[in-house]
């Protein structure tokens, strides 16, 4: 059954691509099977170079869900507690941080405002001085958004604070913290952290549609993501990661506060939604050029994954599109194929098909 679902993924993609709709990588896995990897369309259209699963791809805020793995291996090993104020751990937090808590940051209901924005593109090595100074402009008694741990906010620069905190306690770099603690042990050797100047063996270009549909390159930036979206990666390390992470052999007792939803459905660095009425862990990265998301259903053992190097390209909603497939869900539009017309709440089984 597994693999006649799979070759409807198979086809749905390979038409969609062929119509010049989609390009990119899509992963499907069952009770930590491998079902489906494939690419679709190209990774460089200008050369025609024919899109790979193994090939690289920028994963934005799918960064963050690493970052807390990584915080949250720290707390096992005693580096760090969910109840420590970040303002032990930072030098120049304003006064009105004191309550913010490492759970907070996590759990994006820090109630700071979202300085990130304020942060200059510097190498990673360099984040540490220039959130220093970054701090160092804020006012003492700079207001909190709201109580912390009362209202959730989404905001990348929780995530560059907990890349701080997990500097502070291990002296090392966030990217080298990282790769000791997750990546290396996984052996997750096509992960890491994305330094733009770097020729990188089988990243693929990133690109958007103009306004007619066509295809633009994207100027291939660094926005100092840091903790909060730097990484790249591909489809199967991305798996290999969450088999890991969804079965508990990589975070042990805190698997299940993990994915426990707090404010806004947010547990620590992964939302908890339900989609075609199935519980399902998930998180979405969009950078320039890229679109990646990683669903988890939790009842049906179903992991999906898909990273698009067309920014515009919702990999939310083609994940969405893989589901319907798979679990056979009535579709209003009639056919697999036209799915790309629903409205997004259609898509992802959030509204029930029309009688």
């Amino acid at each position: 059954m597994s693999a006649e679902k799979a070759d409807g993924v198979r086809a749905l993609f390979r038409a969609r691509a062929e119509a010049g709709r989609f390009s990119g990588a899509v992963a499907v896995a069952q009770d930590g099977k491998l079902i489906l990897e494939s690419g679709y369309g190209w990774a460089e259209v200008e050369h025609e170079v024919p899109m790979r699963p193994d090939h690289i791809f920028r994963i934005g805020s799918l960064t963050k869900p690493f970052t807390a793995g990584a915080v949250l291996l720290a707390v096992r090993a005693g580096r760090l507690s969910l109840v420590d104020p970040i303002c032990g751990l930072i030098q120049g937090c304003p006064i009105s941080w004191s309550d913010v808590t490492i759970e907070h940051l996590l759990t994006h209901t820090s109630g700071i405002r979202d300085h990130f924005g304020d942060l200059e593109a510097v190498p990673v090595e360099d984040t540490m001085g220039e959130l220093s100074r970054v701090l160092a402009t804020l006012a003492p008694d700079e207001s909190l958004e709201g109580r912390p741990g009362e209202g959730y906010s989404y905001a990348n620069f929780n995530y560059v604070l907990l890349g701080a905190a997990l500097e502070t306690v291990y002296l090392q770099p966030w990217e080298l913290v990282l790769r000791k603690l997750v990546l290396d042990p996984l052996g997750l050797e096509d992960t890491a952290y994305d330094r733009v100047e770097r020729p990188v063996t089988r990243r693929v270009r990133g690109y958007d549609r103009a306004e007619d549909g066509s295809l633009r390159i994207i100027d291939y930036d660094d926005h100092a993501a840091y903790a909060a979206g730097g990484l790249y990666s591909t489809a199967g390390d991305l798996l290999t990661w969450s088999n890991a992470l969804f079965s508990g052999a990589l975070l042990g007792d805190l698997t299940e506060p993990t994915f426990t939803p707090f404010r806004g459905n947010y547990g620590y660095g992964w939302q908890i939604r339900e989609f075609f009425g199935r519980r399902m862990f998930n998180h979405s990265g969009g950078i320039d050029g890229f679109s990646s998301h990683l669903a988890h259903y939790q009842d049906e053992g179903l992991t999906i994954v898909v990273l698009t190097n067309v920014e515009s390209d919702s990999a939310i909603l083609n994940a969405c599109d893989v589901a319907a497939s798979w679990f056979a869900w009535e579709d209003p539009s009639g056919t697999p194929e036209d799915r790309a017309s629903l409205p997004p709440r259609l898509r992802c089984g959030l509204e029930p098909a029309s009688p």
